[in-house]
């Protein structure tokens, strides 16, 4: 059986329909760009998203014909059963193939009925971008009548792509419905929203998912995209840590607290900065807390901190104490081959190189200066690669190398 606070979801489809570049544009920070090269996927390919205490375990399945036949004729109860929704993507560059995908869509729909008959399914009708504006009405009409959705209670069609905002609404719909929220954390949410007097607080993924949020609602904003946007514009070189703005006559706030975990705030229009700041420090501290990594994880992060302050300072790193609050502090890059935004703290790359910490934090000294790497691994579309960070001696960003196979 899958844990409570986990949700099973198949992405299924013909091969090279789109399924793996959603996944990784929506969930893993993947530019469009650099998912056109993608090789088709083989078999299964399951991700783990772990979003602030809630997890979606995400089976990306293979679309060659064999394999499909396969999971239907022999792996049919292991592959549907504990679904909570299946997201079937289907490619409209591939007309000739539109029946055939509508095959193994009722062969889903029958299997769920079997096996999981609460989940939900969700068709997305994909790339869009190529079709007309004026004819992507008629085109999702058409696929909802071809695959007779009237027929099924439980099924929504969608217009989708990867280079514009549907599929971030489309998976905003999936998600309100999938994610596994947990009602005392959204009981203390609504009590912060309360005794900090706001008008609206959301807490999304970076990427702009919204996974909580007081009034509710179903789109949020990328913050990865604001933030380098404010920063481009208005603080050239600088790697903000919060977006403040106006809405309005509103204050708006923003601010990561934990890995990928982003508060978003809204006060009263007659609330002063100052107070809306304050008020915004407390209440992300409270956040933070309410969704702290287990008791082993934290107690990791505080001797991995002493570990590394020891290590920097055995390689004449100076004033470390005033470092360390920096540790946490979020390096911001972007891999040159797959185009996916990576964010890193020095303390992240520390405990990825736990047992061997030179391997990935590396420092040198010369004429009267200081400077550190770090080297924050990821999983590229042409495997393991790492990204070397070069920062100074205060721990600040100065620029990164090109991405490299580990």
């Amino acid at each position: 059986m899958v844990d409570k606070l986990e949700s099973k979801v198949i992405v299924l489809g013909l091969s090279q329909s789109g399924k793996t570049s959603i996944r990784q544009v929506v969930f893993e920070g993947f530019t469009p760009e650099s998912t056109e090269l993608n090789p088709a996927t083989v078999r299964i390919n399951r991700k783990l998203f772990n979003l602030a205490g809630g997890g979606i375990n995400l089976f990306d399945i293979g679309g060659q014909t064999n394999y499909l036949n396969e999971i239907f004729q022999q792996y049919k109860e292991r592959t549907f059963t504990d679904v909570r929704a299946v997201i079937f993507v289907v490619d409209v560059s591939d007309a000739a193939n539109i029946m055939r995908s509508k095959y193994y869509f009722d062969l889903t729909f029958k299997s769920l009925k079997e096996v999981s008959s609460a989940a939900r399914i969700y068709v997305f009708v994909h790339k869009m971008d190529i079709v007309p504006l004026n004819k992507r009405e008629a085109m999702i009409k058409s696929i909802n009548d071809i695959f007779e959705l009237e027929k099924y209670q439980n099924a929504s069609i969608y217009g989708t792509s990867i280079f514009d905002q549907t599929v971030w609404d489309a998976m905003q719909q999936v998600l309100s419905f999938v994610y596994p929220r947990d009602d005392a954390k959204t009981t203390e949410i609504k009590s912060i929203k309360g005794s900090h007097k706001l008008s609206f607080i959301a807490l999304s993924t970076a990427q702009g998912l919204v996974l909580y949020s007081e009034p509710e609602v179903v789109s949020g904003v990328n913050y990865s995209r604001l933030k380098n946007e404010l920063a481009k514009a208005y603080f050239p070189g600088m790697l903000l840590n919060q977006a403040i703005f106006t809405y309005g006559k509103h204050g708006v706030f923003m601010k990561e607290v934990e890995d990928d975990l982003i508060v978003t705030t809204i006060f009263p229009e007659d609330t002063s900065f100052a107070v809306a700041q304050e008020s915004f420090d407390r209440l992300c501290g409270q956040i933070s807390n309410l969704f702290q990594p287990d008791e082993l994880l934290g107690q990791a992060k505080a001797k991995m901190r002493e570990t590394l302050a020891n290590y920097l300072k055995s390689n004449k790193v100076k004033k470390v104490g005033n470092l360390e609050i920096k540790f946490k502090t979020k390096i911001g890059v972007k891999c040159d081959v797959c185009g996916k935004q990576i964010q890193k703290s020095v303390l992240d790359v520390a405990l990825e190189n736990s047992e061997q910490i030179d391997r990935g934090i590396k420092v040198t000294a010369g004429f009267g200066t200081t400077t550190i790497k770090i080297y924050p691994v990821h999983e590229c579309i042409e495997g393991i690669r790492e990204i070397p960070v070069i920062l100074d001696a205060n721990l600040e960003y100065r620029r990164y190398e090109k991405s490299r196979p580990v």
